[in-house]
């Protein structure tokens, strides 16, 4: 009896050396050998060589993904940016400069044909149509001259300039009209650079041979034409 024991127990011992080989093997360890460097569940999970898990070459990590979009897609932001500003594109301004469209300063545009009336006053003043400058006249004791301009039905505006005052102006609407035989240029309302109204005054021209014979304020003259 004694001896089948020691039988039964050989066989026993001889079998668990199998198993354990077995399972070594299928863990990719020789028989006999430790399972130290293994997974521990399996070397089917593992990153190293031999292994089904993912490689990443030269020790880098794993990738950081960015996560999925919710169901239904992704959320609608709330506050839209605003589109660029469209910029402004300058026009020119419609209300004219103080000198335009007279440009009193140096150099003038030459005034060589003086203004002609006829004996008897015209149906229209068609012929007024332009721009008109008084000969140099001294006004308020400066030398200056004054410019008139007036559209075909008498309607305009003047500008008056001292000579030895290049920023000195005074300026304002203005009518052309007969008055009988003489021609009228009437400055309607008067501003000036220097806050008063004390402008040169109206003119009155006659006929007079190839120019006419302008004179007002204490002024006796010819204008051109410049426009």
């Amino acid at each position: 009896m004694p001896k089948l024991k020691v039988v039964a127990a050989a066989l026993a011992l001889a079998l668990a050396l199998d198993l354990g080989g077995a399972v070594a093997l299928a863990q990719g360890v020789a028989p006999g050998g430790g399972i130290g460097n293994s997974t521990g569940i399996g070397s089917g999970l593992g990153g190293g060589p031999g292994g089904t898990g993912p490689q990443y070459p030269n020790g880098t990590t794993q990738p950081t993904l960015p996560p999925p979009p919710p169901p239904g897609g992704a959320p609608v932001p709330l506050h839209r940016p605003s589109p660029a500003p469209v910029p402004l594109i300058a026009r020119p301004s419609y209300a004219p400069q103080p000198t335009e469209p007279f440009a009193p300063t140096p150099p003038r545009l030459p005034a060589t044909v003086p203004l002609r009336l006829l004996q008897a006053p015209p149906e229209d003043l068609a012929f007024l149509k332009g721009c008109w400058r008084t000969e140099v006249f001294q006004h308020a004791g400066h030398p200056g001259i004054t410019t008139w301009c007036f559209d075909g039905k008498g309607s305009g505006r003047f500008l008056h300039t001292r000579l030895d005052e290049p920023g000195y102006f005074c300026r304002g609407p203005a009518h052309a009209a007969y008055a009988g035989l003489q021609l009228g240029f009437e400055a309607l309302q008067t501003s000036c650079s220097d806050d008063s109204d004390s402008g040169p005054g109206d003119l009155g021209c006659r006929a007079n041979g190839d120019a006419a014979q302008c004179s007002g304020n204490g002024w006796s003259g010819r204008v051109y034409r410049v426009r």
